[in-house]
């Protein structure tokens, strides 16, 4: 099949791909003289992590930066807003599109570098990526986060201080506060082979943390709840498409689905080790985008060990046989860390449940107002959205709503949460905000037309997740 290159300029003016312009555009939604009621953005701060700061397609840059959903929120509202920004193709490596047909995507390894450092106090955008909740307390720089090496705690913070002493030290009259995701996202997108924070720490950091703001500001606040992993194409393109693959084999009796280990262990038999056809399209067991990258999903039903080769693992030394078909066979199965099981899903879907009823709690207690984003990634995936009189959907690129990442929303993506956002102010505090007119936003829409493979599963480099913040 005919492939189709372009240049980086020209996928993201050409396609969209990228979901930005790189014009200074002013053509959203014209706030006028909008009514506040008794909402003051004087000083508007958001606070959270990558989902406040506008990450999209694997990174952080200045040309979707501007689509942040705290920055369309300042525009319609007049309010001076600064960002952390930082120049494309930003950090920590950038997703683009490598051709349409096949649909291929690839890391651009250049970095970007951060632009307004020098400015004079902390930034009404304090969203970090990959921030967990206890970071928002503790951490000042990358060497005090939990990761020990995250690069946006220098950027954002700039050794001024924990986000929570930098959102409090602006005096902030409105805020948004949207954290906790990674709490869970990181589990979820390694399979369940690395902890989560527990519920009750997580209650109780969160306790603190509002407690915080609530006592040592006279913000108004507008808080987010989690969204589950059902909802997400990270967690959902793959699978099906596994699903379509094995499935003449399966018919024919020469496989009964995609075998994966367990808690490490390679070439495990146990029945819950085994995806069937209709567990893989239902979203019964989830496979994750990574399975994608290095080609490895062309890989299933193949006798080979080259997953193990390209990770640099001894097929010995796991007990992989690899004349045996990858994915097909409990002795060559797919490694866990692309897998979450049935347990594992129940673990994230009660997790998630249990951290977004202590946000309603902690909001409610405080008498803050709360966007409920996981009812409508949920009420999406089901049903769609429309948005200006565009339908958006949670399929993988073509929806418009997921950036090349599959976890974080496009510009489009980030308006229509912004409007989330406005319709709860206008409610909550009797104001009348216009909505962003999300036609206005580079999007994704040209992509209705692109073409996955015959099984609908994109390919990504093998770099594409090794950067991940979360």
């Amino acid at each position: 099949m005919k492939k189709i290159n372009f240049s980086i300029i020209g996928i993201l003016i050409v396609f969209a791909v990228a979901f930005w312009s790189c014009e200074d555009r002013t053509d959203l939604t014209e706030p006028g003289a909008p009514s506040l009621g008794n909402a003051d953005f004087s000083t508007f701060v958001s606070f959270g992590n990558s989902l406040t700061a506008g990450y999209q397609n694997g990174a952080l840059y200045e040309s979707t930066q501007k689509y942040s959903f705290g920055n369309l929120i300042a525009q319609q509202v007049g309010a001076n807003y600064v960002q952390p920004l930082i120049s494309d193709p930003g950090i920590p490596g950038r997703l683009e599109v490598k051709s349409i047909e096949p649909f291929e995507v690839v890391t651009n390894t250049t970095l970007g570098q951060p632009k307004n450092t020098s400015y004079g106090k902390p930034y009404n955008n304090l969203g970090i990526p990959g921030a967990l909740l206890v970071d928002f307390l503790q951490a000042k720089d990358a060497s005090t986060s939990i990761s020990g090496d995250n690069i946006f705690f220098d950027i954002v913070l700039r050794g001024n201080g924990t986000e929570l002493e930098q959102a409090i030290s602006l005096k902030p009259t409105f805020m948004t506060l949207w954290v906790g995701n990674n709490d869970i996202l990181g589990y979820a997108t390694r399979g369940g082979t690395v902890p989560h924070t527990p519920t009750d720490l997580f209650a109780q950091l969160y306790g603190q943390l509002a407690g915080a703001i609530a006592t040592q500001t006279n913000a108004k606040v507008v808080v987010a709840n989690i969204p589950g992993v059902q909802a997400v194409p990270y967690f959902t393109t793959v699978g099906p498409g596994v699903a379509q693959a094995i499935k003449p084999a399966v018919d024919a009796g020469l496989a009964v689905g995609v075998f994966y280990n367990t808690n490490g262990q390679i070439g495990a038999t146990a029945p819950n080790n085994v995806a069937t056809v209709d567990a893989l399209v239902k979203g019964d067991v989830l496979l994750t985008l990574t399975l994608s990258s290095y080609g490895y999903t062309d890989l299933i039903g193949q006798p080979t060990g080259k997953f193990y080769r390209d990770n640099g693992i001894d097929p010995a030394l796991v007990g992989a046989d690899t004349t045996k078909p990858f994915g097909l066979h409990p002795a060559n199965p797919i490694p866990d860390a692309f897998v979450l099981d049935p347990a594992e899903i129940q673990e994230v879907n009660n997790t998630v449940e249990s951290f977004n009823q202590t946000i309603a709690g902690i909001a409610s207690a405080n008498g803050w107002a709360l966007v409920d984003v996981n009812a409508f990634f949920k009420q999406t995936a089901a049903n769609g959205y429309v948005a200006n009189g565009v339908k958006f959907t949670t399929q993988y690129v073509t929806g418009g709503l997921f950036s090349l990442d599959g976890v974080h929303p496009t510009s489009q993506g980030y308006a229509i949460i912004a409007n989330l956002f406005i319709d709860k102010i206008n409610e909550a505090f009797g104001a009348n905000i216009p909505k962003v007119n999300v036609t206005t936003i580079p999007g994704s829409l040209v992509l209705a037309k692109v073409s996955f493979d015959k099984y609908g599963i994109p390919k990504l480099d093998k770099n594409a997740f090794a950067n991940f913040p979360f």
